[in-house]
């Protein structure tokens, strides 16, 4: 978004916006009738209070129905795409590798199947990390690049979504599933020369992953993912649960629009 523009929607914006409030425009845009609609929210004390959608001449109703539900789901999904991206992207490789690469020279059942389960994890976390930079790279690249959004992108997005809900179940799992498992691995670790050798940090972080298990349950019961043994029939079950409800979302989220003023 140019300078210009960016001011002449500013202008429009701040007879919107309360004195103590914030307000802020995403470059990005969805094109109605060849006009340009950018969403903008206003903020207090850094919480969404309510949300505007204007373009460079005059605003219709009829257009923001239109604009309203593809610029909201691209902006809130995409932008959850990177918050629980950026968690997980914290996660050192090391913490993974290094404890697998510990010889694990017993005959023990748990710790053999906590191995196993942890190495589990590490797959996730490798395809959860490749579809979270790529996504960044498309929307960096691409999407900012160009600033229009059509309904391509809106699906992509609501696809990777809905891959990185998947992988956060199946981390959740087996957490929860191989518990005690992964924390035999982690005892192992700490009894054997190569897993003394590991740095704190990563002994550490075996270990406390296991732990907080009900904070994990309570995580696992927001997903409110559909379960399917197949994995393909699960991801589509709960792409098509997640289009329903967003369509709940958009409907909700008029109430906060600001202008122009929904009847």
């Amino acid at each position: 978004m140019d300078e210009q523009t960016t001011k002449l929607l500013m202008k429009k914006l701040k007879k919107f916006k309360k004195w103590t409030e914030n307000v802020f425009i995403n470059p990005i845009y969805w094109k109605v009738n060849n006009k340009p609609y950018y969403m903008a929210w206003f903020t207090k004390n850094h919480v969404l209070v309510g949300t505007a959608f204007v373009t460079i001449g005059e605003e219709t109703l009829e257009e923001v129905m239109v604009a309203q539900p593809k610029l909201l789901l691209f902006v809130d999904l995409s932008t959850i795409i990177f918050q629980v991206g950026a968690a997980r992207l914290k996660i050192e490789s090391s913490f993974y590798i290094n404890p697998l690469n510990i010889a694990v020279a017993t005959k023990n059942r748990e710790v053999l199947q906590g191995r196993e389960a942890y190495a589990e994890l590490w797959s996730i976390q490798q395809k959860f990390n490749r579809l979270v930079r790529d996504y960044r790279y498309y929307y960096d690249h691409d999407v900012l690049a160009r600033q229009e959004i059509t309904d391509a992108d809106v699906e992509k997005t609501q696809k990777i979504a809905n891959q990185v809900n998947m992988y956060q179940y199946m981390t959740l799992t087996t957490l929860l599933e191989k518990n005690g498992e992964i924390r035999s691995f982690a005892d192992f670790l700490e009894t054997t020369k190569g897993g003394k050798e590991l740095e704190e940090e990563q002994l550490a972080f075996v270990k406390g992953i296991t732990e907080n298990r009900e904070i994990m349950y309570q995580s696992l019961r927001r997903l409110n993912m559909a379960i399917d043994e197949d994995e393909e029939k699960m991801l589509q079950l709960n792409y098509e649960r997640m289009i329903e409800k967003n369509n709940k979302i958009i409907e909700s989220q008029r109430k906060f629009i600001r202008y122009p003023k929904f009847a």
